[in-house]
């Protein structure tokens, strides 16, 4: 007797605790009618020395300790903003969007040396 009670207080928990879940899941995730609209992509960045420099594009360099160098073209518009003075083995941080025609440098800054004291 204690064994068929045990039995079926077991079934009746069991039903109850299927039965909320049950509902809990069908309240918890409504289905959104429109789509969210896209993720606009965030500016990127890097950083590095100017290897190679002409008037429509720009080749920056990384080198990290114990990687291989990372090279990394830039093209330059009428719209691109240069902040100091652009030459061959400066480092620069470059902003720039990634566009049909390749990565767009929207702004170059020249990160100034430190000389000696």
């Amino acid at each position: 007797m204690r064994l068929l009670y045990r039995i079926l207080t077991a079934g009746v928990v069991a039903t109850g605790c299927v039965a909320i879940l049950g509902q809990a899941q069908d309240s918890a995730a409504p289905k959104p009618e429109n789509p969210p609209p896209a993720k606009v992509e965030a500016d990127s960045f890097f950083s590095g020395s100017v290897t190679e420099l002409s008037s429509v594009k720009i080749t920056v360099s990384k080198v990290v300790l114990g990687r291989p160098a990372v090279k990394h073209m830039f093209v330059i518009t009428h719209e691109t903003r240069i902040e100091g003075k652009l030459k061959n083995r400066v480092r620069v941080t470059v902003k720039f969007v990634t566009g049909d025609e390749g990565d767009v440098a929207t702004v170059i800054l020249v990160r100034s040396t430190q000389r000696g004291k």
